[in-house]
């Protein structure tokens, strides 16, 4: 059954979009940045404060933790755990399935696919099909290359057969389509997009908007005619047209009973805003935070092959 809260119709409907926390299991794990994710996180949730206290859901598409460590989403859910308003929260690349839903929820942080705010449903689906494979028993397990095969969105069968389950028994005026991955290959060309979400979204003309992070910037575009909106990161966005590290930041949104949706982007000000946008984007970092080839293609790339295309030995990860 489907969650329900907040506003009744007509009532306009606030939300608050998080996406791209990368949460470790411990401090100390950093990337090209000085502070931690936690911190990112606190000063987003600090700034959204009052957006969220008046915001019907609180929505977190994905890529919750880094690497999946039980830990990571224990961290988490004790963050999100404290807000004042519901946390609906949705896998991305990075995520691991078995620790996210054993560890992640709380009373106020749900992994539920649907949620119903007034005469809006908002529809969380896990698009991360191309890191699935699928087991004995019917069921999909992460693939351990996950993080580069899913790069995409694209739904599983079981997946893509409970959102329209979803989608005909609602009653709903309206439809907000929640995915990790944007389905917006022309302005991210490694993001190509499966044909059965596309037959979703076309065969459901309630769905009015989509929301998804994963590109970690303000970045926007249209999906077989409904608009979508990416969020920046809570830890480390990018200024996409500048190509640069732009400050943590959210989406806000306004759904109106009559199915328009007003959306903004925030950047929280401060030092750690104003020290990202002094550090070097890396040529390769920005290649692939804006789509112009996936993780899976850059990691093909040898060392050789990598040095000579962007200038630089090939970064070690920590």
């Amino acid at each position: 059954m489907n969650h329900q809260v907040g506003a009744t119709a007509p009532d306009t409907i606030g939300i608050v979009q998080i996406s791209d926390l990368h949460f470790r299991d411990a401090p100390g794990a950093r990337s090209f940045v000085a502070h931690e994710p936690q911190d990112g996180l606190a000063a987003v949730l600090a700034h959204a404060a009052r957006a969220i206290q008046e915001s019907a859901v609180v929505v977190a598409t994905g890529d919750l933790a880094d690497l999946g460590e039980p830990a990571s989403y224990e961290r988490l859910g004790e963050a999100l755990g404290a807000l004042p308003t519901p946390v609906y929260c949705l896998a991305g690349n990075h995520d691991s399935q078995e620790p996210l839903q054993a560890v992640l929820p709380r009373p106020n942080v749900h992994l539920e696919p649907a949620v119903q705010v007034g005469n809006w449903l908002m529809l969380l689906l896990d698009s991360n099909a191309h890191g699935r494979e699928a087991s004995a028993d019917g069921t999909y397990r992460d693939r351990d290359d996950r993080v580069h095969r899913a790069s995409h969105p694209g739904l599983t069968p079981v997946e893509e057969a409970r959102a329209r389950a979803i989608l005909t028994a609602t009653r709903a005026d309206h439809v907000f389509l929640w995915l990790h991955q944007p389905p917006l290959p022309e302005i991210a060309p490694a993001g190509r997009v499966d044909g059965e979400l596309a037959a979703l979204v076309r065969d459901f003309p309630k769905i009015r908007a989509i929301g998804a992070g994963h590109l970690h910037g303000d970045l926007g575009g249209e999906f077989e005619g409904r608009p979508v909106h990416v969020c920046p990161s809570t830890f480390m966005s990018i200024d996409p047209p500048n190509r640069a590290f732009e400050g943590p930041g959210y989406r806000t949104y306004t759904l109106h009973p009559d199915g328009r949706v007003e959306t903004e982007v925030h950047i929280v000000p401060g030092p750690m805003t104003d020290s990202l946008r002094t550090a070097a984007l890396p040529p390769y970092f920005s290649d692939l935070m804006t789509g112009q080839l996936t993780a899976e293609q850059l990691g093909a790339l040898g060392d050789a092959e990598f040095e000579e295309r962007y200038g630089e030995p090939r970064p070690v990860r920590r």
